[in-house]
């Protein structure tokens, strides 16, 4: 029996597209959610065709999950800070005090320059660990980089913005 003819990526999501986005669809309940999965699942495939995976489908379906994870949670990050049924006539709203807010905005503009300060590919990490709240392997993934690296950026990043805040406060 001959060796199967490997397929470049895209062409096995061509090839398999009703299978993974069943897979995904299940996962939904949404077939127009599952179709834009397998949809940047092509498009990751595309941009990775040169490095073929030893199990090709095998890395397409995590592709495909971790694709939708990401999604969820960009959604569930979405959905802290947005709502649709907000009712402001029924809401208390408890009123900070001037100074706390100024404080406020102080410490975050100061940890916006600390983080703009960072060297790139640390900022890069950063953001994505603390801004779209992915884990070190998927961030590993994402930038092609090891799982070590990762957090030594994020170690590093950390270490900086508290250096940055404790010489603002005038404190060790």
């Amino acid at each position: 029996m001959a060796p199967r003819e490997r397929l470049p990526l895209t062409r096995l999501v061509e090839t398999h597209y009703e299978e993974l986005k069943s897979y995904i669809q299940r996962k939904t309940g949404s077939a127009s959610t599952a179709a834009d999965i397998i949809q940047e699942t092509w498009l990751r495939a595309a941009r990775h065709a040169s490095k073929l995976p030893d199990n090709p489908l095998g890395y397409l379906y995590r592709t495909a999950s971790n694709l939708l994870l990401d999604k969820q949670r960009h959604e569930k990050m979405r959905g802290r800070y947005f709502t649709d049924n907000f009712e402001l006539e029924d809401s208390e709203c408890p009123q900070a005090k001037p100074d706390e807010v100024a404080g406020h905005q102080q410490e975050m503009e100061l940890l916006a320059s600390a983080v703009r300060d960072l060297p790139d590919k640390c900022r890069a990490v950063f953001l994505l660990y603390r801004g779209e709240e992915l884990t070190a392997r998927e961030i590993a993934e994402r930038l092609n980089i090891s799982v070590g690296t990762v957090e030594k950026h994020i170690a590093k990043a950390m270490q900086h913005c508290r250096q940055r805040l404790s010489d603002a406060r005038g404190t060790p």
